[in-house]
């Protein structure tokens, strides 16, 4: 269930998703700011209500900044160029580095049975004459189906406007909260915590990674085994609170949000866990990328 948005909030974050679409890279919230004539301060604070609700993923640094999650574009779908209420999701064509979308408003999968190569008819609004056969294509459905097919079109029909998919990759993700499927029992330690004294709690749990917090348990950072293992290496002072060591950047995802937005955030960052937080943004869990797959193998 999503939180009304106000008309402010849903301004910024219409910008941001379109600045996102143009460029497909992180945004700062002073192009937000320019995009819409605002003081930046303003739209930074409206863009932090946005993530703390989970329409928004950021990254610090001088690279960082947001990208809109798939939250974000359920709640702003009828206001995306190129999906369409109703619909079935977006046509992603990859020709020459980049990418030509087109709406999918009908799918039927033929073939599932027989021996001959399963394909996808896929009726499409947009600009078919930017499409050749031979290309590779990925379909996405809509967030609340979360169906992703991909392989080569074989044929396409101007006329009729549809797209003829050999499939290669199908998969259903299910739909699943993150807080139901990942591990309840989080290990934290302390930012006072030494080096040592970390590194023994981690084996005794078997674990390779594990939150740091502060004393009213927010979390400050994250250490793993590896970032041990190079300390001791470098010959680092062991018995020095972990706080000087940690990692400062942790990646987190709400126990409300969908399996598929925690893998999209994986794949986007490039990391192999987050840590999941409760409504009032404090850690209750972990999930990892073991966890979602034996969900779906079990399934």
């Amino acid at each position: 269930m999503h939180v009304p948005l106000r008309s402010v909030q849903r301004e910024v974050l219409e910008a941001l998703v379109k600045l996102y679409e143009e460029n497909r890279k992180m945004v700062k919230s002073k192009e937000v700011a320019r995009l819409l004539g605002k003081d930046e301060g303003t739209v930074r604070n409206i863009i932090m209500w946005l993530k703390s609700m989970g329409y928004v993923e950021s990254r610090t640094g001088p690279a960082g900044g947001y990208v809109p999650t798939l939250k974000a574009y359920e709640v702003l779908r009828g206001t995306m160029p190129y999906v369409m209420e109703p619909g079935y999701g977006v046509v992603i064509v990859f020709r020459d580095g980049d990418t030509v979308r087109l709406t999918a408003v009908h799918m039927e999968i033929l073939g599932l049975f027989s021996a001959e190569p399963t394909k996808a008819l896929v009726k499409v609004v947009g600009d078919l004459t930017q499409v050749d056969i031979g290309l590779r294509a990925r379909i996405e459905s809509l967030p609340k189906r979360k169906l992703i097919v991909e392989g080569v079109i074989r044929s396409r029909d101007l006329n009729a406007s549809e797209l003829l998919i050999e499939i290669s990759k199908m998969a259903v993700i299910p739909e699943e909260y993150v807080g139901n499927v990942g591990t309840k029992k989080l290990v934290t330690v302390k930012a006072t915590d030494s080096v040592k004294d970390v590194a023994r709690s981690l084996y005794t749990h078997g674990i390779r990674g594990a939150p740091v917090v502060d004393e009213e348990g927010n979390i400050v950072g994250f250490i793993t085994t590896t970032d041990i293992a190079m300390l001791v290496g470098n010959g680092e002072d062991l018995n020095a609170p972990v706080s000087k060591y940690m990692r400062r950047t942790v990646f987190t995802i709400n126990e409300r949000e969908s399996l598929l937005e925690a893998m999209r955030i994986m794949d986007f960052y490039g990391v192999g866990r987050l840590i999941i937080l409760n409504s009032v943004r404090k850690p209750i869990g972990i999930i990892t990328r073991t966890d979602i797959l034996r969900y779906i193998l079990a399934l």
